[in-house]
């Protein structure tokens, strides 16, 4: 039995330091379910069509059905078909409305634009692209910290962004629509995606944990 317990102490060290090596754990983003609304109205699971002119403008809100943090979000993107217009002039944009002192009220206002950084301009087929990509990054100047509630700058990026705001609840993620110099859009809207990080093992990890797990009854048998 001695000898049993020797051997296995000596396969199990090997292993425990791949595991420490490895790591026990990686990110992954577990999505975020919530309800839509237009103009305060439950508008079901879409698609949306958003359009815009100069006089008129479309906004569409996601709103968690769990609480999250802007710090705890891994992954924002927009599922979607431009039809007309591109991206251009600060539009289409996303409003994080943000809860900063836990009483449910919204009191922050966050913005991160759609398209290609630095100036978010893009034909139809460029902004198309796009669709469904991550926006938490450091592109240049695609998040704004302008408003007042903020004071900061109209051009940052996300390390700034999570600076100001992780420990913010985001109380909804409204998706606006609008147009400057004639230039009309339209946009179908299959979903905005909001993800929070979760931990689970790694393959590897768990590869080794098994054979560790294998090692010791077969020890056990023998014995």
């Amino acid at each position: 039995m001695t000898t049993a317990r020797s051997k296995l102490r000596a396969w199990l060290a090997p292993a425990a330091l791949a595991i420490a090596l490895l790591g026990a754990t990686t990110a992954q983003a577990d999505p975020i379910t919530g309800t839509y609304t237009t103009g305060g109205a439950t508008t079901g699971t879409g698609p949306w069509t958003l359009t815009s002119t100069d006089s008129t403008f479309s906004v569409l809100r996601f709103i968690p059905g769990t609480a999250v943090t802007f710090g705890a979000l891994s992954s924002v993107s927009v599922n979607y078909t431009s039809t007309q217009g591109g991206a251009g002039g600060g539009a289409p944009r996303i409003v994080f409305v943000l809860d900063g002192n836990g009483d449910t009220v919204e009191d922050h206002f966050l913005t991160a634009y759609l398209g290609t950084s630095p100036n978010f301009n893009d034909s139809v087929a460029a902004f198309n692209a796009l669709s469904g990509a991550n926006i938490l990054n450091n592109d240049t100047g695609r998040f704004d910290l302008s408003d007042a509630t903020f004071g900061g700058s109209p051009f940052t990026d996300y390390t700034a962004a999570l600076a100001a705001a992780a420990s913010m609840t985001v109380l909804r993620a409204s998706l606006i629509l609008d147009s400057f110099g004639g230039a009309d859009r339209t946009l179908i809207v299959e979903g905005i995606n909001l993800g929070s990080a979760s931990a689970v093992p790694e393959p590897a990890t768990l590869s080794l944990i098994g054979l560790a797990v294998f090692a010791l009854g077969a020890t056990r048998r023998r014995r």
